[in-house]
């Protein structure tokens, strides 16, 4: 596993640890019914919604401190594995409460970006 310290790969850590500390303060709120709409599920507290949004946020700040320390092996799957739980999310929240959530399709998005500067710099 090659370590390089690259200025982008360390600006998208800071954004998933940020994004990871968000997504988990906003599904906490929600699920204490003092905010509504902000993600969808969580008013219904649907278990596989509230267990996959917390999984994202845990893996979001792992893969920010993977990516600022420069792992870029680790930083290359787990983006990979990201992107997959984000469109996973997306396409479960669709089917099953015709919904779409701005936060999963943001988590797609940095996943595919991360993969993708994470190999280029391999």
């Amino acid at each position: 596993m090659g370590n390089n310290n690259s200025g982008v790969l360390k600006f998208f850590g800071i954004l998933m640890i940020l994004f990871g500390l968000l997504y988990a303060i906003l599904g906490t709120v929600a699920l204490m019914g003092k905010v509504g709409g902000i993600l969808p599920g969580h008013e219904a507290q649907e278990t596989l919604i509230v267990v996959l949004a917390y999984v994202i946020a845990l893996l979001a700040i792992i893969l920010g401190i993977a990516c600022v320390k420069g792992a870029l092996g680790v930083s290359r799957a787990l983006g990979l594995v990201f992107a997959a739980l984000g469109l996973v999310s997306l396409i479960y929240m669709q089917v099953t409460q015709d919904a779409f959530s701005i936060f999963d399709c943001i988590a797609l998005v940095f996943g595919i970006a991360i993969f993708y500067v994470a190999g280029k710099s391999n």
